[in-house]
């Protein structure tokens, strides 16, 4: 798999020159004062095949940070997007909402590192982890990622997709995902448990459904700032990074991590 992912690549770059070789994002879209990306993260996803792998070629992917750590829902890692996919950057240390604040443009130098994917949602990390089918290792220090990883001056919000449950595919996962219309299927108290009564704090699974019937979970880590805030009722719009996989149950299906409680609208 390793080498064809290689020769495709290689064909891929052999055949075009300049940043729209694969006619996704424009110079507009990620120009700044720093590095331009040669390869998008939709290429990325289109090459994983089932297992993580090391890039071996010297590709420089880019985006806007769309997720942080600042309310503690996202762990040692954020999320960018580059107009044609997302991924998921396993920096694996603290305070990444300082370190790569939302909306900043950076740009990753890939070639050797892990690609792996996890709930749906595509992941660079270090290294295979060679205990898990599929995540990829952490960098575990700023000093490591600094080494692969540009910072730019260029800041930008990035708009979510505006999508009904129906919609929803695979290949957005990772992607900030916006659904209107949506009401909760139960009556949680809160969002995730903090440990208030078991002492250790769980993550919640909370499900909306729409007017056709369609449902979508929102997961939140029981160590969220706002994982004992009280579920609203009535109809709501979540806008979340969007997974999937099987979350609360054995059914498999899609979920939104919310970033903070701004992306509930009542």
């Amino acid at each position: 798999m390793k080498k064809i992912f290689g020769y495709l690549l290689s064909g891929l770059l052999a055949v075009s020159c300049g940043y729209d070789r694969f006619g996704v994002a424009g110079r507009g879209d990620l120009e700044g004062s720093g590095t331009l990306p040669d390869a998008d993260i939709a290429l990325l996803r289109e090459h994983f095949y089932g297992e993580p792998f090391v890039v071996r070629d010297a590709l420089t992917i880019g985006g806007y940070v769309v997720s942080d750590d600042r309310a503690g829902n996202f762990f040692r890692s954020f999320v960018i997007d580059d107009g044609s996919g997302a991924i998921e950057v396993r920096a694996g240390f603290y305070d990444l909402h300082a370190y790569c604040q939302r909306g900043r443009r950076v740009t990753i130098r890939v070639g050797g590192l892990a690609v792996g994917m996890y709930n749906g949602v595509l992941q660079l990390g270090a290294g295979v982890n060679g205990w898990s089918a599929y995540r990829v290792e952490e960098f575990g220090t700023r000093i490591l990622l600094d080494g692969y990883l540009e910072r730019d001056t260029l800041f930008r919000q990035v708009a979510p997709l505006e999508l009904g449950i129906g919609e929803l595919r695979e290949r957005h996962c990772g992607r900030l995902v916006r659904i209107a219309d949506l009401w909760c299927s139960g009556t949680p108290a809160a969002w995730a448990d903090t440990g208030s009564v078991t002492g250790v704090p769980a993550t919640g699974t909370v499900w909306f459904r729409d007017g056709a019937g369609d449902s979508v979970a929102v997961v939140t880590s029981g160590y969220a700032s706002f994982a004992g805030d009280a579920v609203p009722a009535g109809r709501v719009a979540l806008t979340g990074v969007l997974m999937y996989g099987k979350f609360g149950g054995t059914r498999e299906g899609f979920a939104l991590k919310i970033r903070d409680t701004d992306d509930v609208e009542r």
